[in-house]
């Protein structure tokens, strides 16, 4: 086959490296001389060209998609492909650097804050598995055709999040729907003398909607993602793709998941534990299925040799598909951890499932620094949400009961706060009075007597535990001028359902109205008719018509009071004539949002709560916007 064009040097390389390839297979040098699909890997590392199993598959599908045996000019094309793309820096040698004090001045700092040093390549694993992620669920987005595919082996991910698109789109991968598509600017107009600011807006509407699905946002801005800060960006990334990862990896989305409980635990006992911990007992269950005795209690030291994986992939695999695979006999024929891990990711390549990790991700998972304990289980929770594997439980009744749009939204407005644990069911998540009493703390730090709260439960005990911490939820809700008559610490305690839900959204409205009235410089709080007759002295201002009555006027069922007020704020940054234009209320409401989040506004509401008028959420709107123009245009208090 005739080469493609490399560098002079690359080749003389190549040429030169020869020698040492035939003496490991020698009948390449014969006439029809050629390597397997399985030893190419080996071949290549003979040549002195170590290439991890998912950069080969990448090479062969992008240049040798067909082909099952390869000759000594197809290995040479192949190892001047990888030498090409190889990073200029040693991965090894910066980690050394890293351990090494008097090295400290070649490092990269690149926390924003504090004394923390971190290279470059710390990184590395997490660029290139959300990149390889990124690429994956995008790839056909025609809007992303400029941007895509994203190199994971180099900075490229930084890079091509700069004008906000791609992350926009991948927050619509995690949860569909969040961004209206008209309200996100494309190429056209990320061309021209506005591109810079439309680049802005793009990042500031990615940034906000992160927020509104429960990204932790705090001191992540704009331009944080223009400047390519790595560890931001990387944070913000894994933040959305857990969330898309995880959301259905609960009781209510699979009832079949009632199969992993233990014995003497209750289905209440399943809803508490975390996503993280669900997918280690089906793991588990599946591998007892299989009929091994491996078990894993962890995505770092538990799984680095491969066993596990190799018998949860042949167990979960479809009938029809388990003929292409290896067995996991085959799989761990070899001592080699690295080999094994190629074998468990040939595999989940035949399940469209070789995401995330590479072979040293696995063989390689506890070692410092690398997080690759969060891909393995970003690895896995893939798996799950492809092939459960899990058949509903015959004897146990599973009440399914539906998230609500006001669940929905409080619990995003808790985990965008940085709570912890990250609350996935509004009710038994807040029993321990924990994250509630948290949430005092942001509305009025201090007011929480720490000192005095159980952290950590013994399990014969905890109901008591929890009881005197709600105890502390009504005592300090009080304090803040929450009103508590009707609530009572064993309903949060027993998580009662319409009481829970009630305080929550106080809470929300507290939160809210406390930084407004911080950023207005005054010591009451502000109430609703303060907030409807800024918003009309706003509209009027700004020449507008339209006037707002209460939150409860069915007008607002349009939004277009809301995108009005939006204009008023920030004017000529809005186009109303396309929401005017739209016919479904329900997609007119979701641009309107999403322009409001664009020009800065941090809303968590749904279009759902516009079009059905619903007073508190759509408060909450206003609200938020109110802070907006506080912020921007600094108006007198």
């Amino acid at each position: 086959m005739s080469r493609p064009q490399f560098t002079q040097s690359v080749l003389l390389d190549a040429d030169e490296n020869i020698a040492d390839l035939l003496r490991k297979f020698p009948d390449l040098g014969k006439d029809g001389g050629t390597v397997s699909k399985d030893e190419l890997r080996d071949a290549l590392d003979a040549m002195g060209a170590k290439v991890s199993g998912f950069q080969l598959r990448d090479l062969l599908n992008d240049l040798m998609p067909t082909k099952t045996s390869f000759d000594k000019d197809a290995l040479v094309t192949l190892y001047c492909q990888v030498k090409m793309k190889q990073p200029d820096r040693d991965v090894k040698d910066s980690m050394k650097k890293l351990h090494n004090p008097e090295d400290k001045q070649s490092m990269k700092k690149i926390s924003g804050t504090g004394n923390e040093w971190t290279l470059h390549t710390i990184g590395d694993s997490e660029r290139r598995g959300y990149a390889g992620w990124i690429n994956k669920m995008l790839e056909k987005d025609p809007d992303l055709s400029h941007l895509l595919p994203v190199d994971g082996n180099t900075d490229e991910l930084y890079e091509k999040l700069g004008d906000g698109l791609v992350l926009c789109k991948l927050i619509n991968s995690a949860v569909p729907g969040t961004i209206h598509e008209k309200a996100m600017n494309k190429l056209a107009q990320l061309k021209g003398g506005s591109a810079g600011f439309r680049m802005h807006e793009n990042l500031v509407l990615a940034v906000n909607s992160a927020e509104s699905i429960g990204c932790c946002i705090v001191n992540i801005g704009a331009n944080d993602i223009k400047e390519c800060r790595p560890h931001i960006i990387l944070g913000l990334i894994w933040q959305i793709i857990r969330i898309g990862l995880m959301k259905d990896i609960t009781l209510s989305q699979h009832k079949e998941l009632a199969a992993l409980l233990l014995p003497g635990e209750t289905l209440e006992d399943l809803k508490q534990l975390s996503p993280e911990e669900l997918l280690l007992r089906w793991v588990n269950y599946q591998l007892a299925k299989a009929g091994t005795d491996k078990r894993v209690h962890n995505f770092k030291d538990d799984i680095m040799d491969s066993e596990a994986y190799a018998h949860l992939l042949s167990q979960i695999a479809p009938v029809d598909k388990r003929s292409e695979m290896r067995s996991p006999q085959e799989v761990l024929a070899s001592a080699d951890r690295l080999k094994r891990a190629d074998g468990v990711l040939s595999n989940a390549d035949k399940l469209d499932a070789a995401v995330f990790v590479v072979s040293e991700d696995i063989a390689f998972a506890n070692e410092p620094g690398r997080n690759r304990e969060k891909l393995n289980m970003a690895f896995v929770a893939n798996l799950f949400n492809n092939y459960p594997a899990m058949e509903a439980v015959q004897d146990v009744e599973v009440e399914v009961i539906e998230e609500t749009l006001e669940e929905k939204t409080f619990r995003n407005w808790m985990n965008s706060l940085g709570v912890s644990p990250f609350v996935k069911d509004l009710y038994s998540d807040l029993r321990n009075g924990l994250i509630l009493l948290t949430l005092m703390d942001h509305i009025k730090p201090g007011v929480v007597p720490w000192s005095k709260v159980c952290k950590t439960f013994v399990p014969n005990k905890k109901l008591f535990q929890w009881q005197a911490n709600c105890n502390y939820v009504i005592e300090c809700g009080r304090k803040i001028g929450l009103p508590m008559t009707n609530i009572g610490a064993e309903d949060i305690r027993d998580g009662d359902r319409k009481l829970t839900l009630g305080l929550v959204f106080q809470m929300m409205r507290a939160y809210t109205l406390s930084l407004l009235m911080q950023l207005t410089g005054g010591t009451r709080k502000i109430d609703d008719d303060e907030i409807i007759q800024w918003a009309n002295q706003k509209l009027e201002a700004a020449g507008k018509a339209a006037r707002v009555k209460s939150f409860k006027d069915p007008s607002l069922a349009d939004g277009m009071v809301i995108l009005e007020l939006a204009d008023a704020i920030k004017p000529k940054t809005v186009d109303t004539s396309i929401a005017a234009g739209m016919k479904d209320q329900l997609d007119r409401a979701r641009f309107i949002l999403s322009k409001s989040r664009m020009i800065g506004g941090r809303i968590y509401a749904l279009p759902e709560h516009v079009v059905q008028v619903n007073k508190n959420m759509i408060m909450t709107v206003f609200a938020c916007l109110m802070i907006l123009d506080f912020q921007i245009n600094k108006p007198s208090a």
